[in-house]
């Protein structure tokens, strides 16, 4: 089975708790205005992948945490469900998604999807929205903590507000930055990137 993936990355600091591996889908239908991964938009060939190819990457690393964005990861339903299936069977404990759409959009529709989920941030992106709260872009996100192991620690980070942490990484000669800046730093920060 293909899956479009834009990136495997670790360790990644700033996306969940812990030290983990972060994976970022290619391909998005929703395309939010302001999104800061606009080159995660369009469904490119050439970042098509055997899923199983991409299971063997991920569990190359040393970790049992993973954070899945995008792109949109539910715009390939088959492949996410296969991903997280396996995921799980390999021991994975927390594995957080990012999702445009909101909870109520999925929760029917993907409830096969959302049982391999263990946090779910769910919302669009909307511009001029500023949040003050870590792991957020903007102000509507919303946090759902369906593994009741981690609702404690996720809990605590649920009030926690950003800090200015990013990770710059550099891969295949792209520039990818890891984590999710104050709205009014992106343009700054992308200024400078350039």
């Amino acid at each position: 089975m293909d899956i479009i993936i834009n990136l495997i990355h670790y360790p990644v600091y700033t996306l969940g708790v812990g030290k983990r591996i972060g994976v970022w889908f290619q391909g998005c239908s929703i395309k939010c205005k302001g999104c800061m991964s606009k080159y995660t938009w369009k469904f490119d060939k050439k970042y098509v992948r055997d899923v199983n190819e991409v299971l063997r990457e991920i569990l190359s690393y040393p970790s049992k945490n993973i954070t899945i964005s995008g792109g949109e990861p539910f715009d390939q339903p088959k492949a996410l469900e296969y991903l997280l299936k396996k995921l799980k069977l390999n021991g994975f404990k927390d594995i957080l998604v990012y999702t445009g759409y909101e909870y109520e959009e999925i929760k029917d529709r993907y409830k096969d999807i959302l049982k391999y989920i263990d946090v779910l941030i769910s919302g669009r992106f909307v511009e001029g929205l500023e949040t003050e709260y870590i792991w957020k872009g903007s102000d509507n996100q919303k946090m759902y903590i369906f593994n009741k192991k981690l609702e404690k620690i996720y809990n605590e980070y649920r009030k926690k507000k950003k800090n200015k942490h990013l990770q710059i990484v550099e891969k295949n000669s792209d520039i990818y930055i890891l984590g999710i800046p104050y709205q009014k730093d992106i343009k700054e920060i992308l200024d400078e990137l350039m």
